[in-house]
């Protein structure tokens, strides 16, 4: 293989890391964001379930 040949090849390969890595990266970002949305609802729930609680109580 020429080295010419070698050195294109490396290029393209350099290319397909470089917009793996890329996608990579915004998976990552959309993930950590998924993750923050869950704990705000989560912890919503968890208030609502709090107050679900008290008012049974009062209730009883």
């Amino acid at each position: 293989m020429k080295k010419e040949h070698f050195e294109v090849l490396l290029e393209e390969i350099r290319g397909d890391v470089k917009l793996a890595l890329e996608g990579h990266q915004v998976l990552n970002r959309k993930i950590d964001e998924m993750k923050d949305e869950l704990k705000v609802d989560f912890d919503g729930l968890k208030v609502e379930l709090r107050n679900v609680g008290r008012n049974l109580g009062k209730k009883i």
